[in-house]
């Protein structure tokens, strides 16, 4: 696998308008946390206050965990290495999390560790000082099964039929020793899927949990990059979140902060897509995660249980399991974490969270975007090259796009539109002039507005005209299909990781500053 090159992951349609303007650093409405240097992150170290007996709490938790899902991890491993490193008061973590899809996920599972990795990589160039260790956040905790059950491959989907209800890290993994063997009797028979199932089916056994298979599945993987697997379904570290939880709750932080803070966003015209509840937990009760409402005192959502107090809440706190928006705080308070990565989406609900953290005495952490990635053929790299495009190109939207074309082919329509944009340009300046002076009348301005307008839609006439001559042409209709199946539909969130077997594990590192990247990737 080779780069071919990368772009600023700004300059493409992945971000949504509030993650460009956070990364641009520029008015959002709320506080804009952006950092640009690295050094910035060196500085939420220095600011970063961790308990030195927390420190040995979560080593010793670690090393529990990993030994309970049957890990042995030896002196001499990255990942030992780096676990036991965290008792050190210049030690800090830099986490990513996501959901335990089966069988890695979509792309975007991997580019998110591979960007991890990278930026723990660049930043150790930046300071002897500081350590800082790659972390994993398993989202073992979430219970929305269906987001995590399947695979596609070759177009076709593949589903693994468990028991829904319960959080997905403590469902079993019986049942997908046959789903990795419908999978491979359907896959290329070539020696990089032969490995790959062989390795699934090494640790998603009957005998495992989906968090435990995980984890065995990703230090296999990552071993040898240090990479430290965290599974926060853990006794330990929600009774330290306990009294963070109670103060929470009984003041509605979340729900008070959070809201202001979107309502804020709203007036700048971004459009949050997650809102605060009064009460932002669930409860395990036997095999279910049940959410927890507080109308008559707090009670679980489906369930004649009885009305709970704060304090019975919190003193069964391994049954407490924080929702989406209360996951970041228990986060950061049980790691010594500077920064959090994630895609665009995240990047949009943790900027309103600061609020909560300030109020609740917990440090923010920076927020980077993780890298993006697309995987192209040479047979699509060289279709998109003959028409003197550049791959970039395809980012734009179809009149863009077009219009490059045209203007590269020098077409006729190209020098039309030329002149009417200098028509269009002399009639704004007209219309200033009318308007500042005395031979400004009500029938001036009004046929000028209609040559605007003519000239606008003749040059809407002309755009369409090509785009459709363009996409029934040979070449440049190839161009608009590579397009539509890579650039459009975000390959990354629709094929899978077993559809790339070459890639997995691949870690081929990132560019040396924060700036998060679209990696294009010649297969």
């Amino acid at each position: 696998m080779s780069i071919n090159r990368s772009i600023s992951l700004n300059k493409t349609n992945y971000l949504s308008q509030l993650s460009k303007d956070f990364l641009l650093g520029n008015d959002i409405g709320i506080f804009n946390p952006s950092v640009s240097q690295y050094s910035q992150l060196l500085e939420k170290a220095e600011q970063k206050a961790f308990d030195p007996h927390k420190r040995q709490g979560l080593v010793d938790a670690l090393l529990r965990q990993y030994k309970s899902d049957g890990i042995e991890l030896n002196e001499e491993s990255a990942v030992y290495q780096n676990i036991v490193s965290l008792k050190d008061s210049n030690c800090y973590t830099i986490t990513t999390g996501q959901q335990i899809h089966i069988f890695l996920g979509p792309l975007f599972f991997l580019h998110k560790i591979n960007s991890l990795l990278g930026h723990v990589k660049n930043l150790k160039m930046h300071s002897q000082n500081v350590k800082v260790v790659p972390v994993f956040w398993m989202a073992t905790e979430d219970h929305d099964l269906d987001e995590i059950n399947y695979v596609n491959l070759y177009g076709e989907k593949f589903q693994w039929n468990a028991n829904a209800g319960n959080a997905v890290g403590r469902i079993a993994c019986d049942g997908l020793q046959n789903l990795i063997n419908d999978l491979e009797s359907r896959a290329d028979k070539t020696v990089e899927n032969k490995q790959l199932f062989t390795i699934f089916r090494e640790h998603y056994t009957n005998e495992k949990s989906l968090a435990s298979a995980t984890r065995s599945l990703l230090n296999a993987l990552f071993e040898n990059q240090g990479l430290i697997i965290i599974n926060p379904d853990d006794t330990y570290f929600k009774q330290q979140f306990a009294p963070v939880a109670k103060q929470e709750i009984e003041n509605k932080i979340l729900f008070n902060t959070y809201n202001a803070a979107t309502k804020r966003l709203k007036q700048k015209g971004y459009k949050p897509k997650v809102n605060a509840q009064e009460i932002n937990y669930f409860w395990f009760d036997k095999s279910l995660r049940l959410k927890i409402n507080s109308k008559n005192g707090y009670k679980l959502n489906n369930s004649d249980q009885s009305e709970w107090s704060i304090t019975q809440l919190t003193l069964n706190s391994e049954q407490l399991s924080p929702n989406v928006l209360a996951r970041p705080l228990y986060q950061e308070l049980i790691l010594p974490n500077i920064a959090y990565i994630g895609g665009s989406a995240e990047i949009d609900y943790w900027l309103p969270l600061q609020d909560a953290f300030n109020d609740l005495g917990i440090q923010f952490p920076a927020l980077l975007l993780r890298d993006s990635a697309l995987y192209l053929t040479p047979k699509n790299l060289e279709t998109i090259e003959k028409t003197g495009l550049k791959w970039e190109h395809l980012f734009l939207s179809d009149h863009e796009l077009s219009e490059i074309y045209s203007a590269l082919q020098n077409h006729t329509s190209t020098n039309l539109k030329g002149h009417l944009k200098i028509i269009l340009e002399a009639a704004e300046t007209i219309n200033h002039t009318l308007s500042q002076n005395e031979l400004n009348s009500a029938e001036g301005i009004k046929i000028l507005g209609e040559l605007q307008k003519s000239a606008h839609k003749l040059s809407k006439l002309l755009t369409d005209k090509d785009l459709s001559q363009q996409k029934a042409d040979l070449k440049m209709g190839k161009v608009f299909k590579i397009k539509q199946r890579f650039f459009e539909t975000k390959q990354e969130r629709q094929e899978f990781s077993l559809s790339y077997p070459q890639l997995i594990a691949n870690y081929n590192g990132r560019g040396k500053d924060l700036e998060a990247e679209m990696q294009v990737h010649i297969l």
